[in-house]
């Protein structure tokens, strides 16, 4: 799915549908550089937290300096007169506005900027926010923020309660013994990552020297 896609399909989402076309055309009373009101605008949501709205801003600045101009291009195009339905003003966003459209929708439902990693010691994943990512809005009324296991260690070995579940097939053990496939290729792990999980160092600081060392 293209990225121009994925945000029509965000758009047509049944929070967004529900407001009114003219309070999310509205931006005019907000600067165009405005995070929140763009916010407002791509995610259908009135009363965002401007606090975690300007933490997104300083984020994605740092992460692009150029951020700021482009912000201050899509709340132009979002706000452009003759914008008759949310499809047709997503049809006219330049390619440059999708991905920034994209960059600002992304933390806001994730909780995070950048791109987390499981290879390297540091990345470009910065924290947004958790108990306010939007992600968990479809599922609140059956669930709440995770947070840790609330039932416990282990919680996962017992079926739920008031469910009555099978009996494990005899060789359910071998099946967990049985080594899966290899992947076709695996990515070298980044050396100063590799040192710390390795004990080999206790802190980043350490890994790096000792990664220079013996370069």
């Amino acid at each position: 799915m293209d990225r121009r896609k994925f945000l029509k399909l965000m758009a047509s989402t049944p929070v967004i549908l529900s407001l009114p076309l003219h309070a999310a055309n509205n931006m005019s009373n907000a600067p165009a550089s405005d995070i929140l009101a763009v916010s407002e605008r791509l995610t259908g949501r009135q009363g965002l937290d401007p606090i975690i709205a300007e933490r997104i801003k300083q984020l994605l600045t740092a992460q692009d300096p150029t951020f700021p101009n482009r912000l201050t291009t899509l709340a132009a195009a979002l706000n452009a007169d003759g914008a008759a339905n949310r499809e047709a003003v997503i049809n006219a966003l330049s390619d440059e506005n999708v991905a920034t459209a994209l960059a600002i929708i992304s933390p806001w439902y994730l909780g995070y900027t950048g791109t987390p990693s499981t290879t390297k010691a540091v990345d470009d994943a910065k924290f947004v926010t958790f108990l306010s990512a939007l992600m968990y809005e479809p599922t609140a009324d059956n669930t709440i923020r995770p947070s840790y296991a609330r039932a416990g260690g282990d919680y996962w070995a017992e079926p739920p309660y008031g469910v009555n579940a099978p009996a494990m097939p005899e060789n359910i053990r071998q099946w967990g013994e049985n080594s899966p496939k290899a992947a076709p290729t695996i990515p070298e792990p980044d050396e100063i990552w590799l040192a710390l999980v390795d004990g080999r160092a206790k802190n980043l600081a350490e890994a790096t020297a000792l990664i220079k060392k013996h370069a």
